[in-house]
């Protein structure tokens, strides 16, 4: 099975990074940010630089990559989409991809992670508004709370190896969807 996972924003470029650098499977990845400092530091070879502007806004600039989208999820039988809400660019992008892969008829999965409560409750309306336009464009939308990832963490475990253990979730996640 030809599985793609594609990541949306800086979140979901760090769970691409720690799923790629295990190295145990042969997922293909595409990484789409706003952030171009992120895009040049990710281990992932396909990459899209969404350049936005204030002439520019988020949503024409990725209508501006459709085609190459579309180029990377051909031949794949199942698209995951992994996106970090809250924030900027998972959340503004979620509904676009999922309508894209939608109108192509592509059988996608979207993996969204939510922000910590500490993080405010603007990100959280911006996260739960986001989750609830895209449900519709997804066959299936998986949820990840940040907050869970401390569940599975000991009391000496750093901030960084708690994420890791959260990325391992979620590629224990989609590995089980193959």
């Amino acid at each position: 099975m030809n599985v793609i996972l594609i990541g949306l924003g800086g979140a979901s470029g760090n769970i691409l990074n720690n799923i790629a650098e295990d190295n145990s499977n042969d997922f293909k990845y595409l990484y789409i940010n706003t952030d171009k400092k992120s895009i040049e530091d990710s281990l992932i070879d396909n990459k899209l630089y969404l350049d936005i502007t204030k002439d520019k806004t988020i949503d024409n600039s990725f209508n501006e990559i459709t085609d190459k989208i579309l180029t990377h999820i051909k031949d794949n039988d199942k698209v995951f989409v992994i996106a970090g809400l809250g924030g900027v660019t998972g959340s503004a992008l979620l509904s676009n991809l999922g309508k894209l892969l939608k109108d192509n008829n592509c059988l996608s999965i979207g993996i969204v992670t939510k922000p910590f409560n500490f993080e405010g409750k603007v990100r959280m309306e911006i996260a739960n508004k986001s989750l609830e336009e895209a449900k519709s464009f997804f066959d299936k939308i998986e949820i990840f709370d940040n907050k869970s990832m401390f569940q599975y963490a000991e009391k000496e475990t750093t901030f960084t190896e708690a994420f890791k253990k959260m990325d391992t979730r979620i590629k224990g996640y989609i590995e089980s969807q193959i």
